[in-house]
């Protein structure tokens, strides 16, 4: 008996769901070991710069206000390398500009031989920190000691303004003193365009002042020190001293990647917190959520400047307070360090590779042709063994954009549904189940501590998630709506004449898409009212499930499994709104500097709450249906 077509189809999706269900038991152990990772590191620690702090420490008894930051919860304080500039705002020097410096020669009716036309003139005023051994290493030639009414002066020439930022070194003494007072002490890297050649020895006092109360680095400015030749190599020095480096959150600085990578990816993601910026409850919101939904592990807190130093104090204090009490009870305060490293074993890659080709077959073949879900699923293996054997990681990326586009399209457009709740039901699962699966091998693929610490760009492609399936699906659908062939439609639409109305519709459609695009992802806007139900949402449920989800796509899926055999056109329309909600928690877990177990919890929100919703639609639509419809 020959075999039919449809036959032969069924038995190749049979084997293809087994080799699937054998591939995700190959990954679940690295999903596991992730979690880990992510569960067992929740230890975070408060930082201040030391620079703001000496602020309140000139004008108020230094024992009480470093009282009141540890009490607040202060673990940390940050030191910048001296540089001229910072040393005459703390009291240690006084600069001249060189028209300053005449003056005063001819006030005191002094001659100096061979001033010159420009630089800085510098006047010690103690040696609490070794200034003049400091301008000769780092100036060396261009500082001229000058003698001037029994007093010694130090010429630098050449430009002013970038003489006052040059670093000189760290201050031991000062950064000897946070450590009696039982703080932690993170060094901030000078910026590459305020050193000079001399500067080197900055970078190699950062070596020698590792020890257990100082072993984090933190990088200043636009351009890491090194950059852009000897970022590595100053890398590889520093994690052989034994440091960590801290990333901040939302900015890059120029070589940061290449320096985590030369650290090996010993990082610890930093939210810096503005204080001025927010409101006191703004503020304890946002720096509760980078802790608990991002995986950032050190709050970088710049206090309140604006009003008189007692004040500023106060307020400072009481938000650090109200983070502290407010922060989820299974993270605590202290000693804030990297994510233990993963790595995905090789079961685990290949699981992942013959799982991903076999799930991107099944996923195009279910709305395109065999020929082209060949073509597709082919390329996919190939870029997984790119990506692994090769290790190239752009071709990785490729393969997770991909399984990210196919998968919310596959979960949202179903083969056939049962008519009836049994089979709206059954139809939902099955998109969860595909969503899962999909996840499993996104998750899988893009894995190590580079996608937790968020090092480097992370998932490609977001937009494109949020924009393509949706796009599919209406295309997957509309001759559904059209009740006739999408070519011919396209070829007929094509040659029609362009009206006004066309014109008007057509600026109304891409409107809401660019709408809908740029509300995605991290840089999205919201409503002052839809802000307040998110944080109600975030009080009552630990993190909030996404709006787009479980008040708009899921529930409108639900009513379109429902409705689908009665009303096809409905059904069609509703499938596109319903896509929205399998392509967002798609995008939810893409965002790999997101704790597992948080999207998980926001996802199942969704879905549950999307289901409940979808409930209600159904009963609301079936009374329509019986009072008006019918």
């Amino acid at each position: 008996m020959v075999e039919s077509k449809e036959e032969r189809m069924k038995r190749v999706k049979k084997w293809l769901l087994i080799i699937i269900a054998m591939s995700l038991m190959l990954i679940a152990p690295a999903l596991s070991k992730r979690h880990e990772a992510e569960w067992n590191n929740r230890t975070y620690e408060m930082i201040m710069p030391y620079d703001e702090i000496e602020v309140w420490l000139q004008e108020e008894n230094e024992t009480d206000v470093w009282k009141q930051l540890k009490e607040a919860g202060l673990t940390t304080v940050s030191v910048e390398a001296e540089t001229l500039d910072s040393l005459e705002k703390s009291g240690h020097v006084l600069l001249l500009k060189m028209d300053e410096f005449k003056h005063a020669l001819v006030l005191l009716n002094e001659t100096v031989d061979h001033i010159p036309s420009r630089g800085l003139v510098v006047y010690p005023l103690d040696q609490t920190f070794p200034i003049v051994s400091s301008l000769q290493a780092t100036f060396g030639d261009d500082v001229k000691a000058v003698q001037v009414n029994g007093k010694t002066y130090y010429i630098i020439e050449g430009n002013a303004k970038k003489i006052e930022r040059v670093p000189l070194g760290y201050d031991e003494m000062k950064m000897a003193r946070l450590i009696e007072q039982g703080l932690m002490v993170v060094l901030r890297i000078p910026d590459a365009r305020d050193m000079n050649e001399a500067s080197v020895r900055v970078l190699q006092q950062i070596e020698t002042l590792k020890n257990e109360h100082t072993f984090k680095l933190l990088p200043t400015g636009e351009e890491v020190a090194g950059y852009p030749t000897d970022v590595e190599k100053w890398g590889k020095r520093w994690k052989k001293a034994g440091y960590a480096l801290l990333s901040t959150e939302f900015y890059e600085a120029k070589g940061l990647t290449t320096l985590a990578k030369a650290m090996d990816v010993n990082v610890v993601r930093l939210h810096s917190l503005n204080l001025e910026q927010r409101k006191p409850n703004e503020a304890v919101d946002v720096a509760i959520r980078a802790i608990k939904e991002r995986n950032i592990r050190a709050l970088f807190v710049r206090p309140y400047t604006s009003a008189g130093t007692v004040q500023n104090i106060e307020k400072t204090v009481a938000v650090m307070k109200q983070i502290v009490q407010h922060m989820p009870s299974h993270y605590t305060l202290g000693k804030s360090e990297p994510f233990a490293p993963i790595e995905r074993s090789p079961i685990a890659t290949i699981g992942f590779i013959v799982g991903a080709t076999a799930f991107i077959f099944l996923a195009i073949r279910s709305f395109v042709s065999p020929l082209l879900a060949f073509v597709v699923s082919g390329g996919a293996f190939v870029l997984g063994l790119a990506g692994t054997v090769l290790a190239i990681d752009l071709a990785l990326k490729a393969l997770a954009l991909i399984v990210a586009i196919a998968t919310p399209i596959y979960a949202a457009k179903p083969s056939s549904v049962r008519e009836g709740w049994r089979g709206t039901f059954m139809a939902y699962g099955r998109a969860i189940a595909i969503s899962f699966v999909g996840i499993s091998w996104i998750v899988t693929m893009l894995y190590g501590n580079e996608y937790m610490a968020y090092v480097g760009e992370g998932f490609r492609g977001v937009k494109l998630v949020y924009v393509v399936p949706l796009v599919a699906m209406v295309m997957l659908v509309l001759p559904s709506i059209i009740q006739e062939p999408l070519f011919p439609f396209i070829k007929r639409l094509w040659k029609q004449p362009i009206t006004i109305g066309h014109v008007v519709v057509s600026f109304f459609v891409f409107a809401l898409l660019a709408y809908y695009v740029l509300r995605s992802g991290n840089t999205g806007t919201a409503s002052a009212l839809e802000l307040t139900a998110r944080q109600k949402l975030e009080e009552w449920l630990y993190v909030r499930p996404r709006t787009k989800e479980f008040l708009l796509g899921f529930p409108a899926y639900m009513l379109a499994l429902f409705v689908i055999n009665k009303q096809k056109k409905l059904g069609s329309i509703l499938f596109v709104v319903g896509t929205i909600g399998w392509l967002s928690i798609i995008n939810t877990f893409t965002h790999l500097h997101i704790p597992l177990f948080i999207s998980f919890i926001r996802t199942m929100y969704s879905l549950g709450l999307g289901l409940l919703i979808g409930i209600v639609l159904i009963y609301a639509y079936e009374w329509v249906w019986k009072k008006v419809i019918r």
